[in-house]
């Protein structure tokens, strides 16, 4: 098993709107389904869900986000707290999954270790 800790910083809006999102998400809407509803690529979502890629919504998202979800006003779908912080740093756990006779795959499992401010 191949593991490496990763540190990525990124805003903590954007980290909590993230995982905001894919909580309204599960149950409801499978990763491609979402992309679809948004009108964009069907690797859109997943990629925005993945802390190993760049891609996270944007204020172009927020809209096509509330009509996918069928809200009427974005309120509904920003309902998480305020960030304390700016920025964060957040040290993953990336590991590589096997493959049927015991090598690494190109598939990854990603555990968030620590999510710290940005001094």
């Amino acid at each position: 098993m191949v593991e490496e800790l990763k540190v990525i910083t990124m805003a903590e809006f954007d980290y909590h709107l993230m995982l905001h999102i894919k909580k309204l998400r599960e149950g409801r809407f499978s990763q491609e389904e979402l992309s679809k509803k948004m009108g964009l690529n069907k690797s859109f979502v997943g990629n925005v869900e993945s802390l190993l890629q760049p891609q996270k919504y944007g204020t172009r998202h927020i809209s096509l986000l509330a009509k996918a979800f069928g809200y009427n006003s974005i309120d509904k779908l920003l309902n998480f707290s305020t960030p304390k912080y700016d920025k964060v740093h957040i040290t993953i756990r990336v590991t590589s999954k096997m493959n049927s006779v015991g090598l690494p795959s190109r598939g990854k499992v990603v555990e968030v270790k620590k999510v710290e401010p940005v001094e």
